[in-house]
């Protein structure tokens, strides 16, 4: 089975009113009135593991936002926020649910707590590409660290304290340049909100004061074919740039960005990892193939490292159901549906290290040590790599926004001819026909009007979600 989308939105849909049908005293068949359907309301939901801490960061005015504890099963947070408006909720770990009136997103883990941390900034549709971000910058910036934006494409970017008239940066990029904030001039910015706004097609954003990070493709994903990426000193004054060759064979190019240098070429076995260990490089890695590419301790540091990092399979949004994961010692696996039968194994060896059964909302938790894994699930889940609870991440699910959108429209549609077709029948429908599971017709006619990513989504999968949104 191919998955390419797992979350779907857990939504509050109003109920659909029964149909009126007028008869005429002369008339054999029944005249039927459109039926009146009360507009449905979207609940963008996801869940998210953290260590300790979430950030909400908000893009949308008067956004209502709400975290609740899937262990307790009550709200902890409940706020509204607006655009570049970073609240930080102390949730401690464990596994929780989002749920907002509007699109935003949630960095997780210890972002504020413990700020040795890497990531890539992502907007609110869930990209990792975009031409506007909102970013949270930790403190304890000094002259290791690093804010970097790289520039596919040629783009003018401005970078805004919040709430400031003007922007304090500004700079024109070419296609393959860079703009690297550090040093005095991060110093000046550390913990502060900026928003980051750019034209054409965007740009990547990352946030580097520490590795065990994933590195986003020039498509905005977590898999491709073009990657740029900083590679930096903290630690033991080296990094490790990794490139995992997941789905085949992969011919793999590394360049260094300044002094267009050539670090590395030749192809990745499927299945296998190529490691360059670097210090204080800007680094292109390109693929005649998707590839994933990762900056975490892997030759330099094999075991223990204190990080946090979601991977992505070959889809590359992050939620699927096959994927090749790097740790320094511990895995995490999210499951956002039930009944998702998972394997764990050693990429390297062939050992398998687990095998279950987990449900949507549950977390399962293993110490399989240092090392490369495949996780593979029947139905959709996330994996985060890594140890100890020092990082930081984006949660994955706000790349399935768009489809959230799409299948709540749909699975509105099929309710709506249902009562339709049991109006031009004469007859009333009834809620049981109404909230009935879609069926493989209907999700036959109406799969193809979900965004493209979500086309392989199978029927299983939609009507769990279909049964979440009409529970309320």
């Amino acid at each position: 089975m191919k998955l390419s989308v797992a979350l779907l939105a857990l939504a509050q849909v109003a109920s659909l009113t029964n149909p009126e049908v007028i008869k005429k005293q002369d008339d054999k068949k029944p005249v039927v009135t459109t039926p009146a359907v009360k507009t449905p309301e979207l609940k963008y939901t996801t869940y998210f593991y953290t260590a300790g801490e979430a950030i909400v960061h908000g893009y949308e005015a008067n956004t209502k936002v709400r975290i609740v504890s899937l262990e307790k099963r009550g709200t902890i947070w409940e706020g509204t926020v607006g655009p570049g408006d970073t609240p930080v909720v102390k949730t401690g770990q464990g596994v929780f649910g989002f749920i907002a009136d509007k699109k935003a997103t949630i960095l997780v883990g210890t972002p504020t707590s413990c700020t040795v941390v890497g990531y890539y900034l992502k907007d609110e549709t869930g990209s990792f590409k975009s031409n506007r971000f909102f970013a949270q910058l930790p403190n304890g910036a000094g002259g290791a660290q690093h804010f970097t934006l790289f520039a596919y494409e040629p783009t003018t970017v401005k970078l805004s304290k919040k709430g400031a008239h003007e922007p304090f940066k500004t700079a024109e990029l070419k296609g393959g340049d860079f703009l690297d904030i550090t040093g005095a001039e991060l110093a000046k910015i550390q913990g502060q909100t900026l928003e980051i706004t750019s034209t054409g097609k965007g740009v990547t954003a990352q946030v580097y004061y520490d590795e065990g990070f994933m590195v986003p493709a020039d498509n905005g994903r977590g898999s491709g074919k073009r990657f740029m990426t900083y590679v930096g000193t903290i630690t033991e004054r080296v990094n490790d740039l990794n490139v995992i060759a997941q789905g085949m064979n992969a011919k793999v190019k590394i360049r260094d960005l300044k002094t267009n240098k050539t670090i590395y070429g030749g192809t990745i076995e499927k299945g296998q990892i190529h490691t360059e260990t670097l210090s204080d490089v800007f680094a292109e890695v390109t693929s005649d193939v998707p590839v994933n590419v990762v900056v975490a301790g892997f030759k330099h540091y094999t075991a223990g490292y204190a990080e946090h990092h979601f991977q992505t399979g070959l889809e590359g949004s992050g939620i699927e159901n096959d994927f090749l994961v790097t740790t320094s010692g511990e895995l995490w696996l999210f499951s956002y549906f039930s009944d998702n039968d998972i394997t764990v194994t050693d990429a390297r060896s062939g050992k398998e290290i687990f095998k279950g059964n987990v449900n949507a909302g549950q977390v399962h938790g293993l110490q399989p040590g240092f090392g490369l894994f495949k996780v593979k699930g029947s139905k959709g889940l996330s994996v985060m790599g890594g140890a100890s609870s020092c990082g930081a991440d984006y949660s994955p699910a706000g790349s399935m926004f768009a489809v959230d959108e799409a299948l709540f429209k749909v699975i509105a549609q099929v309710r709506d001819e249902r009562v339709q077709a049991a109006a031009a029948q004469g007859r009333t429908l009834t809620d049981a026909e109404l909230n009935a599971p879609i069926s493989k017709e209907e999700w036959k006619r109406k799969s193809s009007t979900v965004a493209p990513a979500a086309a392989p989504l199978s029927l299983d999968e939609v009507n769990q979600r279909a049964a979440e949104m009409q529970k309320n």
